[in-house]
């Protein structure tokens, strides 16, 4: 009884499916140069298989403004949605950081949550991940950052990626 007051409105197989599209961001993001950012995209799941949708815009917030309708989209056809993009996330001194962001909901989440990772690059323009990945909850006005979750399942959904094995050689000391 008690156990299912604690219990995550965040199913495993969504923080898998985050996973994924995690790994697939930091991919795009290697190849990448300095200055080049990931065209947003969405990685949409339903019977017929996976598909990924690229929000090509004349602007990076056109972009992300798209793939963010995409979820009311995703929620009316109720099909699995993962949300890929790159951003920034500011420090207590208000300084930037470069992160990965996936947001994620499938069919029977109340709320969509957003997985982060920090990264910089290299002197080969190649990527390093900076710390561990973060979780948000998304309320009605704000994402407030998560606590418990099921960070294996992350990487479950990450080593599931073709290029997966990359992960850990991106980790930075």
């Amino acid at each position: 009884m008690l156990g299912s007051l604690f219990r995550s409105s965040l199913p495993d197989d969504a923080v898998e499916y985050a996973g994924f599209v995690l790994m697939h961001c930091a991919a795009i993001a290697d190849s990448n140069r300095e200055g080049e950012l990931i065209c947003p995209f969405a990685v949409v799941t339903d019977a017929a298989g996976r598909q990924v949708l690229d929000f090509e815009s004349e602007t990076q917030e056109e972009a992300v403004a798209k793939g963010w309708t995409s979820l009311s989209e995703a929620k009316r056809a109720r099909v699995w949605w993962a949300f890929g993009r790159e951003g920034i996330s500011r420090r207590p001194d208000g300084t930037g950081m470069d992160v990965l962001a996936v947001t994620v909901w499938v069919p029977g989440m109340r709320e969509h949550y957003s997985f982060t990772q920090r990264f910089g690059r290299g002197p080969d323009q190649g990527i390093y991940l900076i710390g561990k990945p973060e979780a948000l909850k998304h309320g009605e006005e704000y994402a407030e950052p998560l606590e418990r979750w099921n960070h294996a399942a992350l990487g479950r959904g990450i080593a599931s990626h073709p290029k997966g094995s990359l992960w850990s050689e991106w980790l930075g000391p």
